[in-house]
């Protein structure tokens, strides 16, 4: 059994001027709602690995998760999450160790409520900033998942 929380960031700050969409930080709601969303996704939930996309939004979303979920490890960058499509998230997916059975990947939309929809079908409308979904998969190894092989087993949103 593995288990994959899909993140999507935090709000950013689109009112920056000179950052590019790459170095575009979080704005103050989203540096007040991460660490509130990784201190519930604590209380209910367990990872092995937090991996990131490397733009600067998403890095300061799982640094509030990693502070709450994986203080002992280090945060992996993986530039492949940034506005990554479904099938650049899968293949992120297929490569993870086997040692790890629950990993967090924080990432940007349209591809994280893809990759949902694409391993758990019909699931998700759409992540807003700071969501988490949690897929299940019945498999040994990561390579192993695929298209529909997934049960999604929770929704976590900042407003619930």
């Amino acid at each position: 059994m593995k288990t994959i929380l899909f993140a999507r960031h935090a709000k950013s700050d689109w009112n920056q001027p000179g950052y590019s969409d790459f170095d575009r930080p979080l704005n103050p709601k989203g540096e007040t709602v991460a660490p509130v969303m990784a201190s519930e996704i604590h209380k209910k939930y367990s990872v092995d690995q937090i991996i990131s996309s490397d733009a600067a939004r998403a890095l300061a979303t799982a640094t509030h998760y990693k502070s709450a979920l994986t203080p002992q490890r280090e945060l992996v960058h993986e530039h492949l999450l940034y506005n990554a499509s479904h099938m650049d998230i899968a293949r992120v997916v297929n490569n993870l160790s086997n040692a790890y059975t629950s990993v967090m990947l924080v990432g940007h939309n349209p591809g994280m409520t893809e990759i949902v929809n694409y391993y758990a079908p019909d699931s998700l409308d759409d992540m807003p900033t700071c969501s988490v979904a949690i897929v299940q998969f019945e498999i040994n190894a990561w390579n192993e998942i695929t298209q529909n092989t997934g049960k999604l087993m929770a929704f976590e949103t900042p407003n619930k």
